[in-house]
């Protein structure tokens, strides 16, 4: 048995709509739109738990995260924006366009186990959310306390020419563990006529 689900977000300047898309029964996409989580660009970076929504400046301070986004201090040049997984142990990793470059997702990608993912923290090639961006970076993670993998995306925007300021505005996984496809981003236009108050 099939069912269909939508979910729809605001991003400043953009409206993201999710196309109804078939499910099987009983897996769910798990969404948290809006978190507008602005990314530090320091070497610490911001730390995001995806399952509880946790968020922090430190390791230490968001227990069993899944992405740390950070300002690589080891790059050259130094301070661009670079993806960490933590350990190995938890598989996760981000999908890659090819090696260890990551990929800038649009809409209707498809992130699931035949993905290309890659786990290169300073080594990583993020040339391409560096330029500035607002897409999706498509994720693989270790749902805890057990070791079930899920997939799911990260919606960010990024700015030239290292890649901050860099906000999330929200992630989504698909909770069965098959894969997930990113929504369409569409430009709102509230003004048309180019009036703003």
């Amino acid at each position: 048995m099939l069912k269909k689900s939508s979910c729809s977000f605001s991003v400043p300047g953009l409206l993201l709509v999710q196309a109804m898309a078939a499910s099987q029964a009983m897996a769910a996409e798990q969404c948290v739109p809006g978190a507008e989580l602005d990314v530090p660009a320091t070497t610490e970076g911001l730390y995001v738990n995806l399952v509880n929504s946790v968020s922090g400046q430190t390791e230490a301070s968001v227990p069993g995260f899944d992405i740390d986004i950070y300002a690589s201090a080891n790059s050259v040049p130094s301070d661009q924006l670079k993806f960490y997984w933590g350990s190995a142990a938890n598989n996760g990793a981000g999908v890659a366009s090819a090696g260890d470059t990551y990929a800038l997702l649009g809409s209707g990608a498809v992130i699931g186990p035949s993905s290309l993912f890659t786990r290169a923290a300073f080594t990583g090639d993020t040339s391409v959310w560096q330029a500035g961006a607002t897409g999706y970076l498509g994720v693989r993670f270790r749902l805890e306390p057990g070791t079930e993998i899920r997939y799911g995306w990260v919606l960010l925007t990024t700015t030239a020419p290292l890649g901050f300021p860099a906000t999330i505005h929200g992630w989504c996984f698909e909770d069965s563990g098959g894969a997930i496809i990113t929504p369409a981003l569409i430009e709102a236009r509230i003004f048309g006529d180019g009036f703003e108050p």
